[in-house]
């Protein structure tokens, strides 16, 4: 027993070392760019974006509360060339009513050709200025939603929002710069902010306090840690395999070749042979960015996932603990499930990056982390019963923990301000906090969550795991307020 207990030691040593190291490097790296980036990007005039047209995909189920402002934002960004498409889920609630009635839309009856099988669709609608459609359609999940407004657009670039975000005014053109510059990107996709308790006036933020709801402050943190730190260091070494489903974009015609987004619904040739029939997850976004790197590695040519820490996207997230604990439990049992259908990229070597470094990180590190961290609450708990660990011992790692955590969390936050202050007034939104009580309350919150949040994350992620066995498929979807408006 006390042999075993000593090798139990040594591997969650190791393990747990290996995660703080990753960590460390990420943020290290991170602030290497962020330094680097001190000044502005000055965007290029409309002419090089005029014949590379996006078509926006918003997919909408029981959305009565945003798609209205959602739809309205989108049609005033600034970009020369794109189309707006929003598909109506099959939603129970007044979403169809809505964009019909803000937006005086008349029914379009001409003819989907459907490469991609989806569900029935019932309707389409257009504008009179043909800006928006909006397909009604038989439920069938959001992969299937895309899928439908992938048949329809006519646009060279996908971009997905979702039906609860907003987009930066320039947001598309940030987005779209990577894929001119280099032909190896496949996919990119901006950063994430929070959009709770802001307010718009003329279809721009003009306030963004900091929120009182400390469930919201935890998820700021979050998306500070994940979006402007993990995903740049990942981004930057060809390691990053996931993009938010919220704000990324595709090339349309690569996203045909491998036959569109996972869905039950979805028979294209591609799907069947390399993952095949019937297969499907929760989270879609993951999924995608795995399947489009082993399309482009299997046929020799230079794959790409570009995060950006310029444009942002705001979103809104859950406010109580019921609705996170289910969206963060949906999110891991994506993670499992796409990382169980690419099981085989994992660690081969012709994947380069991808199956070296950024597979084998999301599932060490990611999907393997709440089965280790319970397992060591449990040898710790038998190691302190028996005697092995100095219970002095473990409270001094608990302290350096606290002091880790706040002294990573408060240097992120300054060095992500100073390069926002270099940046557009969004960016400078998006971190939410204005004044130094502000700043204080973002760091204590931080801290704090070590010791609760950290916990609860952890059992929701573990529920990932049941949902993952017992091959459930629900969206748990929560409940929207929708943004102010002035």
């Amino acid at each position: 027993m006390y042999f075993l207990l000593r090798i139990l030691e040594k591997l969650f040593i190791i393990y747990f070392v290996s995660y703080m190291l990753v960590d460390i490097g990420l943020f290290i790296y991170s602030f290497i760019v962020f330094r680097k980036r001190n000044r502005k990007i000055k965007l290029p005039s409309d002419e090089p974006f005029e014949d590379q047209k996006v078509t926006i995909l918003v997919p909408a189920f029981n959305e009565e509360v945003s798609i209205a402002h959602c739809a309205e934002m989108l049609l005033y960004l600034d970009y020369p060339n794109y189309e707006l498409i929003v598909i109506n889920d099959g939603s129970k609630d007044d979403t169809l009513d809505q964009l019909i009635k803000n937006f005086n839309l008349k029914k379009n009856r001409s003819q989907i050709l459907q490469p991609l099988k989806t569900s029935t669709i019932k309707e389409i609608y257009q504008s009179e200025n043909k800006e928006l459609i909006v397909i009604d359609k038989e439920n069938g999940g959001k992969a299937d939603s895309l899928n439908a407004g992938i048949n329809l657009a006519s646009g060279k670039y996908i971009c997905t929002i979702d039906a609860d975000s907003i987009l930066d005014n320039q947001a598309l053109k940030y987005v779209i710069i990577p894929f001119l510059k280099n032909p190896a990107t496949m996919v990119t996709g901006g950063q994430l902010a929070a959009a709770n308790d802001i307010t718009l006036k003329n279809n721009k933020v003009v306030s963004s306090r900091m929120p009182s709801n400390i469930w919201v402050l935890w998820q700021i943190i979050e998306y500070i840690k994940s979006f402007l730190v993990s995903r740049i260091g990942l981004s930057k070494i060809n390691a990053l395999m996931l993009m938010s489903g919220a704000f990324s974009v595709y090339r349309k015609d690569e996203l045909q070749a491998i036959g569109g987004f996972l869905s039950p619904q979805n028979e294209h040739p591609y799907i069947i042979k390399n993952i095949g029939k019937g297969k499907h997850t929760v989270c879609e976004d993951m999924e995608i960015v795995v399947r489009l790197f082993k399309y482009r590695k299997d046929n020799k040519r230079k794959a790409k996932a570009t995060f950006l820490p310029t444009p942002v996207c705001w979103t809104e997230v859950p406010e109580n603990a019921g609705s996170l604990f289910k969206q963060r439990a949906r999110w891991h049992q994506g993670l499992i499930e796409s990382l169980f259908i690419h099981s085989s990229m994992i660690m081969e070597p012709r994947y380069k990056a991808a199956g070296l470094v950024g597979l084998p990180y999301y599932f060490f590190f990611e999907m393997l982390a709440p089965i280790v961290k319970v397992f060591a609450i449990i040898f710790v708990i038998v190691a302190v019963n028996a005697g092995m660990i100095d219970l002095l011992w473990i409270s001094l790692l608990l302290i350096s923990v606290i002091l880790l955590t706040a002294i990573i969390t408060t240097s992120i936050t300054a060095v992500i301000e100073y390069w926002s202050n270099y940046q557009s007034r969004t960016n400078r939104d998006a971190l939410r906090y204005k004044t130094f009580y502000d700043w204080v309350k973002l760091i204590f919150a931080g801290i704090m969550g070590e010791f609760s949040y950290s916990f609860y994350k952890l059992a929701a992620q573990l529920k990932g795991f049941v949902y993952f066995f017992a091959n459930k498929s629900d969206w748990k979807k929560f409940e929207r307020k929708g943004i102010k408006k002035v």
